[in-house]
């Protein structure tokens, strides 16, 4: 059943939603562009204040709304109902969650700067939890930001993005960060960033006939 809250949220949408068409415009005056984007978060957070969103899309076709809980899997229910009870709106599409990317960009989050294409991984294995899946994440520039309070939270934005936000939340079980080491980084056991989704999908496989 739909919630109350649910209606409020797509019977609002639904009327505002060509000037939310207009977010991808290089024209938009950015004032303008402030206040459209907070209409939309206050009206989100009227249905739950634990979600967020992303939104845009190429001028001239269809523009996308991504409603995400920020990893938080404890609101995954609240992400997925309010997607699975969108209308149908010409010229938009409704995303439940952050999906998997190509790594051909750079995340600037806060001042942590991270090129995904040169971070390297290493599965780490725990005898206590041999179905858990663990990985050390490595940086080429981590001394530099070794102690910046945002470096955890940038590391879990590139790792949503390689692997989606549900991928992420529910199929890897610790993260730890350290530098690039020296030497053969395949004779050491690390894999390109490239191939993370892969490696879960082969752990998974791996540890459900355990």
């Amino acid at each position: 059943m739909m919630s109350i809250a649910i209606t409020k949220f797509w019977s609002w949408f639904e009327v505002g939603n060509k000037a939310f068409i207009n977010l991808s415009s290089p024209n938009l005056d950015g004032n303008e562009k402030v206040l459209l984007l907070d209409s939309i978060l206050n009206n989100l957070h009227q249905y739950c204040d634990k979600l967020f969103f992303e939104i845009g899309g190429s001028p001239g076709e269809d523009q996308e709304l991504i409603i995400t809980a920020d990893g938080d899997v404890d609101f995954f229910s609240q992400v997925e109902s309010l997607i699975n009870n969108a209308p149908k709106i010409e010229g938009w599409v409704f995303t439940a969650f952050m999906q998997p990317r190509e790594l051909d960009y750079i995340i600037n989050f806060e001042d942590v700067e991270i090129k995904p294409h040169e971070v390297w991984f290493l599965p780490l294995d725990n005898k206590n939890a041999p179905k858990s899946i663990g990985l050390r994440i490595c940086l080429p520039n981590y001394q530099l930001i070794k102690d910046n309070k945002w470096l955890q939270a940038a590391v879990y934005r590139v790792l949503d993005t390689i692997l989606g936000e549900k991928a992420f939340s529910l199929d890897i079980d610790y993260v730890d960060i350290k530098s690039i080491p020296e030497g053969n980084l395949e004779e050491q056991g690390l894999m390109e960033l490239k191939d993370l989704s892969a490696f879960v999908k082969w752990k998974k496989a791996k540890v459900a006939s355990l």
